[in-house]
């Protein structure tokens, strides 16, 4: 009689053990799941502060997404028909190479994406890093800088590009303080 309790009590808890080990690994599961990516390029930073201080609001983990070839302060002259990114908003099929992806894009499930709007667009850059990133089932949230730009036009574009993406609604973040960031990421 006492070797069937001891049995039955080991039993018991071999059971409530492994109830703990499945509640714990969904909740691992679920922490993964739902994560936020905050990714940008930034030619001169003022993407980057825009990008960090949005990071920072949503908790979110931040990435560059940083040209293999950095661009000059000649590269960037957009009055020179012959400049680097001259050339290559020129040709809408362009895809500068990048350094690297983020690792395991599978754990975000809402990923904003931000940039310099140049030629009234996003970088092409921004279309070689969407084109690596595997975005399905991912809301993608467009943010921009601008020296006088509307983001609209860069927004319809990518929509246009990528129909498969579901983008939520973009936002042009120029001069913004970490309360303006707040009350954007706050909205329903």
């Amino acid at each position: 009689m006492k070797k069937i309790l001891i049995l039955a009590l080991a039993a018991i808890s071999l059971v409530a053990c492994n109830q703990t080990s499945k509640t714990e690994s969904r909740g691992t599961e679920e922490e993964a799941a739902g994560k936020t990516l905050v990714a940008y390029f930034s030619a001169t930073g003022t993407t980057q502060a825009a990008a960090e201080l949005l990071a920072q609001a949503l908790s979110a983990d931040l990435f560059e997404i940083a040209p293999e070839q950095p661009y000059s302060e000649d590269d960037l002259n957009w009055r020179d028909s012959l400049s680097r990114s001259s050339v290559e908003m020129k040709d809408a099929s362009f895809r500068p190479a990048i350094k690297s992806m983020p690792d395991d894009m599978g754990r975000y499930d809402t990923v904003y994406i931000g940039f310099p709007i140049w030629w009234g667009v996003a970088p092409r850059i921004i279309n070689t890093f969407i084109e690596n990133a595997s975005l399905d089932g991912v809301t993608v949230i467009p943010f921009a800088t601008s020296g006088g730009s509307e983001i609209e036009p860069a927004l319809d574009a990518l929509s246009a590009a990528y129909p498969d993406i579901a983008f939520g609604e973009g936002r042009l973040l120029n001069d913004v303080s970490p309360a303006d960031i707040e009350a954007w990421v706050a909205q329903p």
